[in-house]
């Protein structure tokens, strides 16, 4: 046999081999935590109550942990003048009903535009000047909550140079550097110290981007998208065991991987309520809410948090579609 018909058959067979690594095959059972991101932004976007909604949330659906985005842009609106009180309100919530809380803190944080500096900052011009002001208001938000009964753990950033949807002007790896590098050394000097994480794109990202840097990564899973010039895309060539395998070979280097995104609401092109529901159904009904709570369970990591309860209880109480948040509501107790 010719070498170079040799070199062929050896390149097909490696990646043969590799992508049955990566694809074949279904993660070991294990017990996972479920929970979801509450946004007060995307609530309010949604016509909803954000602290009526959230204790809705808790109190229908209990689950094991949630997520709070902490909003830059509205907590120091004006340089140099904080306003905590709707942080500090979503928090109380959550310790009243004991629900451990992940709070989202820097620049990027969940849910669009993704960047969520204040318009202020926008003005400063030099990098130097960027860093000190984020820096600033990272320290006086971590020590009015450093104490805060509700928080378990920090998540610094979210998908922090992921720029296929949104990059974020001013935005440094220095910076992102620091802020994480002052949470865990704040949180080394605590009896009990909770984990710092960052947020990476699941699908479209290697996950080492802050390797040795926190202690862990949540990434993101999105089964069904709309495209422009394609129409509705399904990811069904992604199976959960590729997660899997990606989170065991890089835990000795990233920490713990768990699912800080798992889809549970359309994506759509325009705003959600600019976009007729049976649009909305193309990428996200129940089918493919049954779909994904199956795939959430067959992942075999140690968390999953849902994205879109807002969503759900927007269909339930405006739309005249009950049907998503009942489905939730089976799913958290089934898995209680």
């Amino acid at each position: 046999m010719p070498h170079w018909h040799l070199s062929i058959w050896i390149t097909v067979l490696t990646l043969l081999a590799v992508i049955c690594f990566f694809f074949a095959g279904t993660p070991p059972k294990s017990e996972s935590d479920y929970g979801f991101t509450w946004s007060v932004t995307y609530a309010r976007t949604l016509g909803l109550d954000p602290d009526a909604g959230l204790e809705t949330a808790l109190r229908d659906l209990r689950p094991d942990r949630i997520r709070i985005p902490a909003y830059w842009r509205e907590i120091e609106a004006e340089r140099g003048v904080f306003d905590f009180s709707a942080l500090d309100r979503q928090l109380e919530i959550a310790a009243r009903h004991g629900t451990p809380v992940i709070l989202a803190v820097g620049s990027r944080v969940p849910r669009w535009p993704e960047c969520w500096e204040p318009e202020w900052v926008a003005r400063i011009s030099d990098v130097g000047g960027r860093h000190g002001v984020q820096l600033a208001y990272l320290k006086t938000l971590y020590e009015r909550y450093k104490n805060h009964p509700a928080i378990a753990a920090w998540q610094v950033e979210n998908e922090s140079f992921f720029d296929y949807y949104a990059a974020c002007p001013g935005l440094t790896r220095g910076i992102v550097l620091d802020e994480m590098r002052y949470v865990r050394s704040q949180e080394a000097m605590r009896e009990a110290p909770r984990p710092v994480y960052t947020g990476d794109s699941g699908e479209w990202s290697l996950w080492i981007g802050f390797a040795g840097e926190t202690d862990g990564v949540g990434v993101s899973v999105y089964r069904s998208v709309a495209t422009k010039y394609f129409g509705t895309l399904r990811h069904w060539y992604i199976t959960p065991m590729l997660y899997w395998r990606k989170a065991q070979l890089l835990r000795p280097f990233i920490g713990e991987v768990y699912i800080s995104e798992m889809q549970m609401e359309p994506w759509t092109l325009r705003a959600i309520r600019e976009t007729p529901l049976e649009d909305q159904f193309k990428t996200f009904d129940m089918e493919q809410m049954r779909q994904n709570f199956r795939y959430a369970t067959t992942l075999g990591l140690p968390a999953v948090d849902f994205w879109g309860v807002e969503w759900w209880l927007w269909m339930k109480e405006t739309q005249g579609h009950p049907e998503f948040w009942e489905k939730g509501k089976v799913f958290f107790e089934s898995e209680r």
